[in-house]
């Protein structure tokens, strides 16, 4: 069952939270050699501390479960906003999930960092009536997570997660396996290409990406959207609302350089 509509909630992530360091560069190079940048910014990131972080713009109650921040360093290419990403995990031990940090979480939100902690949780949230969504990023599907990814209600994926994850490359066969066991929701982002909601009942709809003008940095646009459309989800907005909302607020982030652009903007609206 949906919760009632309330104005703000209490939503519980597990994952990790980095420092990023951006540089704008001309164009990427496969060859030794130096060159200037452009611009530079400093900004955190993470895809379940970014999403926190948008809810968190949006009035909710937000913690993250996870240790000391990793590091990244981001090239940006300036004509086009594509990334180069080195990165550096934290070598602090994993965290540890304790039952108490449910009470009055109505979200737990997790994208299969710190496997351990997300198992515990998730293995106690039907206790508390928590709803769990999952975010499945590009480049990011493993057998591993498998069990996290189905004891999902809520699962919001890229296209490239979708396909390895069904084993299917056609949108109705992704839509029709993914939605099996709890699932309450499913949506397929596809970049520039937009992204499909589908619910089990059959309902399946298109919403088309807006244009970030001008683009300067993709990082973190498919971060904000998740925490956008769960806004939407946790306020009990119809679905084509709360795929509107994030595809805007997804493009808006993509008008400047760092992951959590958008919420520095003179003209975010939550």
């Amino acid at each position: 069952m949906r919760h009632r509509m309330e104005s703000s909630f209490k939503l519980l992530g597990i994952g990790a939270e980095t420092h990023d360091t951006f540089y704008v560069v001309p164009e990427f190079k496969a060859e030794e050699g130096v060159m200037q940048a452009l611009s530079r910014a400093e900004d955190l990131g993470g895809p379940v501390a970014t999403a926190l972080a948008v809810l968190r713009a949006h009035g909710h109650a937000c913690e993250l479960l996870d240790g000391p921040p990793a590091e990244a360093v981001i090239l940006v290419r300036q004509r086009d906003g594509a990334r180069q990403i080195v990165f550096r995990p934290a070598e602090a031990s994993e965290p540890v999930f304790e039952p108490s940090m449910l009470n009055g979480v109505r979200l737990l939100h997790l994208n299969g960092r710190h496997e351990k902690a997300c198992r515990a949780a998730i293995a106690q949230a039907p206790l508390q009536n928590v709803e769990i969504s999952f975010d499945g990023g590009a480049g990011r599907y493993r057998d591993s997570i498998r069990d996290l990814f189905e004891a999902s209600h809520v699962r919001i994926v890229s296209r490239d997660f979708a396909e390895k994850a069904s084993g299917s490359s056609d949108l109705s066969e992704m839509v029709h396996r993914l939605l099996r066991g709890p699932a309450r929701l499913l949506v397929i982002t596809d970049g520039v290409h937009g992204c499909h909601v589908g619910t089990p009942d059959g309902n399946l709809f298109h919403q088309a990406a807006y244009a970030a003008s001008p683009l300067v940095d993709t990082t973190g646009c498919g971060d904000v959207f998740h925490g956008a459309f769960l806004h939407g989800w946790l306020s009990q907005w119809p679905l084509e609302r709360c795929a509107e909302h994030a595809s805007r607020l997804a493009a808006k982030n993509a008008e400047g350089l760092g992951g959590r652009h958008v919420l520095k903007s003179s003209n975010f609206e939550p």
